[in-house]
């Protein structure tokens, strides 16, 4: 895919992606048996492993999360390849933390930036792109 004929999927199209993959993982967690409240703790700790896997071997597998492939977008790197495995450890690990450690600013600044990057995006020079 060239650069120039990417489209790509700005704020609320990745917010709705990401909506449903928080229902999905929600619903695996309920039953599980899963549903800590109490930060830190031995679930609490289970339930984010589990919701950080899902994410990454998903997204480095496929390119998309469940939310991903329902609404029509992928994660590819800059120049339109698949993002591997290196970068999809990035974005979902230390990428998403900055983007959400100021207030969640990375990830609203999709929404204003040019070429929609999140700042995740940004750190892993990865973009989202639409495949509908």
């Amino acid at each position: 895919m060239e650069h120039e004929s990417m489209r790509y999927a700005g704020f609320w199209i990745r917010f709705l992606a990401a909506l449903i993959d928080a229902i999905v993982l929600m619903a695996v967690m309920y039953i599980l048996g899963l549903t800590s409240s109490e930060t830190f703790s031995v679930e609490w700790n289970i339930e984010n492993l589990i919701g950080l896997a899902y994410y990454i071997i998903l997204t480095g597998l496929y390119g998309q999360t469940l939310g991903k492939m329902i609404i029509g977008v992928k994660v590819v790197r800059t120049d339109g390849s698949a993002a591997g495995w290196g970068a999809v450890v990035l974005r979902e690990t230390i990428g998403k933390i900055l983007s959400a450690i100021v207030f969640f600013l990375g990830f609203i600044w999709a929404g204003f930036d040019k070429q929609k990057q999140a700042w995740h995006d940004k750190i892993a020079s990865t973009y989202i792109v639409k495949t509908k």
